[in-house]
């Protein structure tokens, strides 16, 4: 996925209005981003699975699994399982995609009473649609992505490389959802930093981002009411020099709960 200029601009625009944190996973800055292309992928299974460790222990996937309406959802990107293992405490039925294996086995430990499948969804088939179709699931997660080295496009400025890889993965979560009869709901969640108290203005860019990047044709809608933010706290995903960074500035998840529009044609 190529952006337009105008969809460049407005990215350009949420880096200003919202204080980005280097090397999270709407990060839009450039040394970050070139990192990004350079990390070995054994690296960032590390980074994934320790980032992952640390958001369950601050409580942020159970945060996201309560805020998940309906009762048999489609996780999107499974990772290391601790997201699912979230998702089935809190009374979930889940059928789990990842696109790695070695992800898959891991939350298969983690989690057995899970669904699993490997899949890529922006290259699905008719036999991955009719076992979503058999499973019914009311909601659509797809949680705080990653964005390994060899998956960031190329064809854009370095600086937009691991949003536009969030933002395509997005789209064809949508678009998945919208090929299903079931899901009522969709689930984003990306983490961010920012001053707390401009999370009103981050609601606002949220909503925008997705509406006019991510939705597109399919049958959903987003308003800010269905956009909310937490904090992170103190943990390992918080460094030293974030402190220093700006007075008052926070890591952050945001989490934006599309909704099926019935009326759709």
């Amino acid at each position: 996925m190529v952006c337009g200029e105008t969809r460049m601009a407005f990215l350009s625009q949420m880096g200003r209005t919202m204080l980005i944190k280097p090397g999270s996973p709407t990060c839009a800055t450039t040394d970050a981003t070139i990192s990004a292309f350079d990390e070995p992928l054994e690296a960032t299974l590390i980074r994934w699975k320790t980032e992952a460790g640390a958001l369950e222990q601050a409580g942020i996937y159970d945060w996201l699994a309560g805020r998940v309406q309906g009762t048999r959802v489609l996780e999107i990107g499974c990772g290391f399982g601790h997201s699912t293992a979230s998702l089935v405490q809190a009374g979930k039925s889940v059928f789990a995609l990842d696109n790695r294996m070695d992800c898959l086995e891991a939350a298969r430990e983690r989690t057995p009473d899970a669904t699993y499948g490997m899949a890529d969804i922006q290259y699905y088939d008719d036999r991955l649609l009719n076992d979503l179709r058999g499973f019914a699931p009311e909601a659509v997660v797809c949680w705080l992505a990653g964005a390994p080295a060899q998956a960031l496009p190329r064809d854009v400025p370095a600086t937009y490389a691991v949003m536009q890889h969030r933002l395509a993965l997005q789209q064809a979560v949508v678009r998945l959802a919208g090929l299903l009869e079931t899901p009522q709901t969709i689930h984003l969640a990306d983490r961010t930093a920012f001053p707390w108290k401009m999370k009103a203005a981050g609601r606002q860019t949220m909503t925008r981002l997705i509406t006019t990047a991510v939705i597109l044709k399919a049958p959903f809608s987003l308003v800010e009411a269905d956009v909310h933010y937490r904090k992170i706290g103190e943990s390992s995903l918080v460094s030293k020099s974030d402190h220093g960074l700006l007075q008052g500035v926070v890591p952050v998840v945001g989490e934006a709960t599309l909704k099926r529009r019935h009326n759709h044609v």
